[in-house]
């Protein structure tokens, strides 16, 4: 009698004798990482994701602690990405913290549920800092000094889009390579920082890095695996995540844009054509 697995393959990432049909069927992605998260394929010690001294902690090591700031106004897209990335590699602790704790509302009036206040988190192993369109909840002096304090205290310090310059007035990027929005990536330099126009940058041997615009936050993210945990993890990710681009335009970058779309950025965003936009709530 047909067991119903005419397409199972022992060598299917998901386990010997699991079909695709029953991968399909687990609910999605976080189903996923539950299924990998405790396999020998994710977290084994002969595994791709095989760990070396000072990357995110194998099974028998406490677990590599993330720390994802939000605050009123971020944008989701900065930080989703990401943390669905690091959600499928195993022994990591995701944690969300904002200046005043509780639910947080995002641009465009989306609500995040919970968040612990970033007075409270002692440390952490990395920080992440996302950007938003408006940076003055993020850039308050009591925000400034908590997220000051933790990075000073992180392995390692990161940010997608201009989460960077909310690190940069800290003052923790001085002399230090980042990335930011197209639109803001000059404003960099305002703050000591050495402004770098490419997608994913890493300075200090990967103490810093940090991501471009809004959707550069998967890219970094995966960048951030692979210098942690090695290449095969981070396609493995990559993989599991179906991330595969194909945008419709070659419009996502000023370089690539057309004279006409890029007269019209020029007026939402002055200056931001040449990098120097003056982003709301930076000094």
């Amino acid at each position: 009698m047909s067991d119903d697995r005419d397409d199972a393959t022992d060598d299917f990432p998901f386990g010997k004798g699991r079909s695709r049909r029953d991968a399909l069927m687990l609910g999605g992605l976080s189903a996923l990482g539950a299924l990998v998260g405790g396999s020998a394929l994710l977290g084994g010690p002969t595994s791709s994701f095989a760990q070396t001294k000072g990357a995110i902690g194998s099974a028998t090591d406490k677990p590599f602690d993330i720390l994802i700031v939000i605050y009123p106004g971020g944008t989701l897209l900065d930080f989703a990405g990401p943390n669905e990335v690091f959600a499928l590699v195993p022994n990591t602790r995701i944690r969300f913290a904002s200046p005043d704790g509780g639910p947080v509302e995002l641009q465009y009036g989306i609500v995040w549920g919970k968040s612990e206040r970033l007075a409270d988190i002692e440390r952490t192993d990395l920080l992440l800092v996302p950007g938003a369109a408006d940076l003055t909840a993020a850039n308050k002096p009591s925000a400034q000094k908590e997220i000051l304090r933790l990075a000073q205290g992180a392995k390692h310090v990161t940010s997608v889009c201009t989460g960077s310059l909310v690190l940069a007035k800290t003052g923790i990027l001085k002399g230090k390579r980042s990335a930011s929005h197209w639109a803001t990536v000059n404003m960099l330099a305002k703050y000591g920082a050495i402004p770098d126009p490419q997608r994913f940058v890493s300075d200090d041997n990967g103490r810093f890095m940090s991501g471009g615009g809004v959707t550069s936050g998967i890219d970094f993210a995966l960048r951030v695996v692979e210098k942690l945990r090695g290449p095969a993890a981070a396609q493995l990710v990559q993989l599991l995540i179906e991330y595969d681009p194909n945008p419709p335009f070659k419009s996502g970058h000023p370089r690539d844009a057309r004279p006409e779309i890029l007269a019209m950025t020029e007026k939402e965003l002055p200056g931001g054509t040449k990098g120097l936009w003056q982003i709301p709530g930076l000094d």
